[in-house]
Order: C-alpha cells, then structure tokens, then sequence
C-alpha cells in the first residue's frame, strides 16, 4: 500500500467514503471533497491514510464518523454489533475516531426530536456513550445542527492536521 503526502498542515482535500447517504459537501471551507471508499469512518484526510490501489480503499489513521440523529440511535441499538466493530477498527489509532453528531446532547437527555419516537431510555444512551468513550478509541461530538456538524469536522481534521505536524516537527 502506498502513502499519500499533502504539502501542507492545514487540510486541501477531504477524502469522503461513497457510502455516505447525506454527505457533507464542506462548501463553505478552503477545500475539495473526493469520493472514495474508506475502510474506516466517514471523512479523512489523505495525508493520513494509505491507498490499497488493488481495491482502491482507503485506510486512514484518523477520519470522523458522522451520525445523523436518527443514525447515531440506531447505531447504538439495532446495528449496535456493526458500529462496535467500526469503533475496533480504529483501536490502534494514535487520536480516538470522532463520531460528530447532528444531534445536541440536550435533545438527547430531554427526549426530544428523534428520541421521542424511539423507545430509548436517555439514561440507556448516556451509559454506552459513557462506556464506550472508556473502552474504544473514541470522542463523541454533539451539535445542535448539521451545519455545525461539518463545521465540528472540518476543525477536527484541521486540529488533527495540526497535531501531527507538530509531532513531526517535535521529533526531528
């Protein structure tokens, strides 16, 4: 598998996965999306991952997760087996897998929007949010809009750009 390297430290090209049912399109930011196939999560960074050119995947070593309401509950009960081994293939990553969600986490407790149509417990949520931030390599973000989502993204991938330059930097 061969790497692929960005000039800079500040993101020019966000890799997003083909699967994505309602993709950001990050048009309001410095940047150019690409479709591709991902092995793990949603949106990455070329210069963090490598390029299988046999399947033509891509592997990142950082990428956001994104959860719409409705995803982010059903990932959590009904497809809980598939997103737990979403959240294993990112195990070994040096920064945990952000999962954004386009979800406030007031709704969520107050069992509103998606979650009152749901028979799920707040309490059910908010023990394997809690539990699963302590045993996988994984951050959950809460924004109260999709717009914010992708702004949440687009930060993240930009502050991770950012902390690997500087380990680079450091160990020189």
């Amino acid at each position: 598998m061969a790497g692929t390297n960005e000039p800079t430290a500040v993101p020019t090209t966000i890799l997003r996965d083909t699967r994505e049912q309602r993709p950001w399109t990050f048009e309001e930011y410095p940047v150019e999306t690409r479709d591709v196939t991902l092995s793990t999560g949603d949106y990455a960074v070329p210069a963090h991952c490598t390029h299988d050119p046999e399947t033509d995947t891509y592997y990142p070593q950082f990428a956001i997760e994104r959860k719409s309401g409705p995803d982010f509950l059903t990932a959590l009960t009904w497809e809980r087996e598939r997103f737990k081994r979403e959240l294993q293939r990112a195990a070994k990553w040096t920064r945990p897998l952000p999962v954004v969600v386009e979800m406030s986490w007031e709704t969520l407790l107050r069992n509103r929007g998606c979650m009152a149509r749901r028979d799920v417990h707040p309490n059910q949520i908010v023990g394997t949010v809690t539990t699963w931030a302590d045993h996988y390599n994984v951050a959950f973000h809460f924004t109260d809009t999709r717009r914010r989502a992708q702004l949440c993204a687009f930060l993240l991938q930009v502050r991770h750009s950012l902390l690997q330059r500087l380990d680079e930097l450091t160990q020189r």
